[in-house]
């Protein structure tokens, strides 16, 4: 359950950060070369000071319902989503609804997350900053020509590199 008020006291990026590494994710801080990833650890300042710059969700639980921790984060330019079983086109369809993300996402990777589909790979339009998006060990992907080109038209710039069999 998304604590709207946790939102409200510490900041987008904080609440985001707890939750995300609650789920077992990592996030690393703008101006950090450094991963996070022990909550404990989270560093501390003024409201606002740490903004999170990159998600690697890696074997994580994160899911639909939490999504709405990202949507004041404003400085996200690199997700990874790497063997997220609950990550599924809905959550994808979520994240490229998410202003905040359409303007600041840059590269974003998925990767063997079973119940991703088609759908949930058109879905990324609306991301329309993304340049890099690498797609790998995706079984649920049926159509990928259909798939790949409508993507390539939607975002021309887009740098789009699979590993699908």
């Amino acid at each position: 359950r998304v604590d709207y008020e946790r939102i409200q006291a510490v900041g987008p990026d904080r609440a985001a950060s707890e939750w995300l590494l609650r789920c077992g994710a990592l996030v690393r801080f703008q101006g950090s070369p450094k991963w996070q990833q022990d909550y404990n650890g989270l560093p501390t300042g003024p409201l606002g000071k740490y903004k999170i710059e990159a998600i690697n969700a890696t074997d994580s639980c994160i899911m639909y319902r939490g999504f709405d921790y990202l949507d004041g984060l404003e400085h996200v330019r690199d997700i990874k989503l790497e063997k997220c079983m609950y990550i599924q086109d809905e959550c994808l369809q979520r994240l490229s609804e998410t202003n905040n993300l359409q303007k600041s996402l840059l590269q974003l990777k998925i990767i063997s997350c079973g119940n991703v589909t088609d759908k949930g790979i058109l879905a990324l339009h609306k991301l329309m900053n993304l340049k890099y998006l690498y797609l790998s060990d995706l079984p649920g992907i049926r159509e990928k020509e259909t798939t790949f080109h409508a993507l390539q038209q939607a975002l021309p710039e887009l740098e789009l590199e699979l590993d699908l069999d």
